[in-house]
């Protein structure tokens, strides 16, 4: 277990999450499945991987509070004593006209989708510096980065951008330490409630496979020259 690599996913109760954690376990990393709320789904996850002979631990922790995020880095760092891969998957969704979101809404979609990214990013670094390596890959939306207006997804659009930002910022300041971070952008997936395939060029769905296939790519450490790097995953939904 010493020798093994160790990843902490949020949000991998289900969905994109689950199916992440799913493809690191094969790849024999040791992974952290976190959740807030869907507790039986993050022990059926962990099951699954442990049936197919992966490893992985469930954690609970609220991502938009500071001392349960640093609680939870502090269990990382005290049972494992390392951290290679921090995939940065939670961000809800909103989906309302700008001027009829409320302060709170505001603030949730602000903290959930980019504070936390920043936090759970800062406190990553660390424990990836004691080891010289380390990859983040932080999830964005597809089109982000655009200066257009998007009044029914404003806090979402804003928020999201910002982690792009951030990912680069971020990702210069600590390219000499060997962690390189990284931004993947998905349009819409196979798990997605609306499925707009007429507005997709590729004319289908998204699915985590087509996911994971960049994701290889990014945490791969023959790919240490890359960092910085944003990649759409959306068959030309929103150019």
């Amino acid at each position: 277990m010493d020798t093994q690599k160790v990843a902490l996913i949020t949000g991998s109760a289900k969905g994109l999450g689950k199916a992440i954690a799913l493809h690191l376990a094969k790849k024999n990393y040791i992974v952290i499945l976190h959740y807030l709320h869907s507790q039986e789904d993050a022990e059926n996850t962990k099951q699954f991987i442990q049936k197919d002979g992966g490893t992985a631990i469930i954690y609970q922790a609220d991502i938009n509070d500071k001392k349960s995020i640093e609680q939870m880095f502090n269990f990382v760092e005290q049972t494992f004593g390392r951290l290679d891969i921090l995939i940065n998957n939670i961000g809800n969704y909103l989906k309302k006209n700008v001027l009829e979101v409320t302060y709170e809404q505001w603030q949730e979609i602000m903290n959930n989708n980019l504070t936390s990214v920043f936090y759970t990013s800062k406190l990553a670094i660390e424990l990836m510096k004691k080891h010289s390596f380390g990859r983040i890959i932080n999830l964005g939306f597809a089109s982000i980065g655009q200066i257009k207006a998007e009044p029914l997804i404003t806090p979402y659009f804003i928020a999201k951008t910002g982690v792009l930002l951030l990912t680069k910022s971020m990702a210069k300041e600590v390219a000499h330490l060997g962690i390189n971070i990284h931004i993947i952008s998905p349009g819409v997936l196979e798990n997605s409630i609306k499925k707009p395939i007429q507005d997709i060029p590729k004319a289908r769905l998204g699915t985590f496979k087509d996911f994971c296939n960049v994701l290889d790519i990014l945490i791969s450490e023959e790919n240490d020259y890359l960092t910085g790097t944003h990649i759409e995953i959306a068959g030309g939904w929103r150019l």
